[in-house]
């Protein structure tokens, strides 16, 4: 059987990974960093903390055809458990308080019955974004003379292909309220909602709207260890600490990867190489002229926080992701202060204790804040100023958030902060970004490229083939699988 190497061990690489140890093939998998999972990864602080890095709610876990036929085969359901949240989310502004149910039916009679003058709109919005969904859902299937019909048969796509969410929003709907709750998670999926793929939007507002968020309760640590543990008891290996330093070739293609694991220099012969990097970083150790014309995606920024009572015992019943978004009014307002300094931006708090997360004791709690980061504004920063700014954004986001809960910052036993510096540093990505490409209006539709063009051997997978996230991350690697396993079949 064929010895397959993946460089990277994000959800997309542990993905396509499992898959195709499960079906015989013999899978080394490296990873850079000290543990398997990309963004999909915990920590551990004093205290009995269990910190989660990148999962807030994974959409539709058990109705998104394209990922369950995956988590099925993996017997994912029998291994890892998902906990619902009540919401969607809830935003919270000086003028908003809205908390959005996580069923579309639910959702058009509460957004109606606060915007009763937009009540068409509102069942048109709905109506489009589930539209454009089905016909993706089609497309992976299209026939030869479908092409020919293309601008007839998918035709949403066809006319929202290079559309903003702004642009189409606008084009049907006045409130300018109604329109900022309809992308208030766009931190979910990109940094402005001026530029966001329309198309985007639709599939992931849709599939929470369709089939909710779910938590994997303990952290999402527990799916990338259990895709690890496949690989391994399928006479696979899992290498962490290995640094991929050259991917030698034999014309078009790669036989073997050069890795650096203890100071030492280790060389890997492979028949097939799948790499959950970056195009551009591939080709780089390849020494492959390559150069980039997308866009990178931004970063993130994480106050992680722990809490020494259960702050849900404090507060009671609220809402399990609050974005709280200060003086923002309009989409025009919170793409504005995107581009502010950092300190004044909005975010989400995710309260953890809303939820059995099993991340800390029942007498504690975690939280996060996030917001929208970018590695420029970090970069050229000497270490005291780095510091000396991470304790303002500390001071301005804790004081925000004690507003909507008061005297919070009296439980917090810690509160630590992950720049995109951070992100740079233990992803290793381009810009820190944890997206792939930007999502943007330009740049999202088209085919994703799991088959290099420019090695016969080697695919993609991860946040670069389709774009950031758990969902789109798995769904990658089950192309990939599926590309490689259909060669055999």
């Amino acid at each position: 059987m064929k010895n397959i190497v993946i460089i990277g061990a994000g959800l997309g690489g542990l993905t396509a990974g499992a898959l195709l140890s499960k079906k015989g093939y013999k899978v080394t998998i490296l990873e850079q960093h000290n543990k398997v999972g990309g963004c999909a990864t915990t920590f551990k602080r004093n205290g009995n903390f269990t910190c989660e890095v990148g999962l807030h709610a994974m959409d539709a876990a058990f109705t998104d055809k394209k990922k369950k036929w995956i988590l099925d085969e993996l017997k994912v359901y029998d291994n890892i458990e998902f906990i619902k949240p009540n919401e969607f989310f809830r935003i919270k502004s000086d003028t908003i308080d809205f908390i959005m149910p996580d069923k579309k039916e639910k959702a058009i009679v509460k957004l109606t019955d606060k915007y009763p003058k937009e009540a068409q709109a509102i069942k048109k919005y709905f109506t489009l974004i589930d539209s454009i969904c089905n016909e993706y859902d089609n497309l992976p299937n299209i026939s030869w003379w479908q092409f020919i019909l293309f601008p007839f048969i998918y035709k949403n796509i066809f006319k929202y292909k290079t559309k903003s969410v702004k642009e189409v929003l606008d084009s049907f709907i006045k409130n300018e309220e109604l329109k900022l709750i309809l992308n208030t998670n766009v931190g979910y999926y990109h940094d402005t909602v001026d530029k966001f793929s329309f198309l985007y939007h639709s599939i992931g507002q849709n599939s929470y709207f369709t089939g909710s968020g779910w938590y994997i309760k303990g952290g999402s640590q527990k799916l990338s260890n259990y895709l690890a543990s496949i690989i391994k008891s399928n006479n696979g290996k899992v290498v962490t600490i290995a640094n991929a330093v050259k991917i030698k070739l034999n014309g078009n293609a790669a036989t073997s990867i050069v890795y650096e694991h203890k100071k030492e220099k280790v060389e890997i012969f492979s028949d097939i190489l799948i790499s959950n990097l970056s195009p551009s970083q591939t080709y780089k150790i390849a020494g492959i002229t390559y150069k980039e014309d997308k866009k990178i995606a931004s970063s993130l920024l994480t106050i992680y926080i722990g809490f020494n009572k259960n702050i849900k015992n404090i507060y009671g019943q609220k809402s399990y992701s609050t974005f709280l978004l200060r003086d923002i009014r309009s989409i025009k307002d919170y793409d504005n202060s995107i581009k502010n300094e950092i300190t004044k931006r909005g975010f989400v708090f995710v309260d953890y204790s809303q939820i059995d997360s099993n991340l800390t004791d029942e007498n504690k709690s975690f939280g996060a804040i996030c917001t929208t980061d970018y590695l420029s504004d970090w970069r050229n920063l000497a270490k005291n100023e780095y510091e000396l700014k991470k304790k303002d954004i500390l001071k301005s986001y804790l004081s925000e958030l004690e507003k909507e809960y008061p005297n919070i910052k009296e439980y917090i036993e810690f509160a630590e902060i992950g720049t995109a510096k951070t992100m740079n540093r233990y992803l290793k990505t381009p810009e820190g970004t944890a997206y792939g490409f930007a999502p943007n209006n330009r740049q999202f539709f088209r085919i994703p490229q799991i088959k290099s063009k420019k090695l016969r051997n080697l695919y993609f997978a991860g946040a670069w083939v389709i774009g950031g996230g758990f969902s789109p991350a798995i769904i990658s690697g089950g192309m990939c699988f599926d590309r490689i396993y259909s060669q055999k079949r």
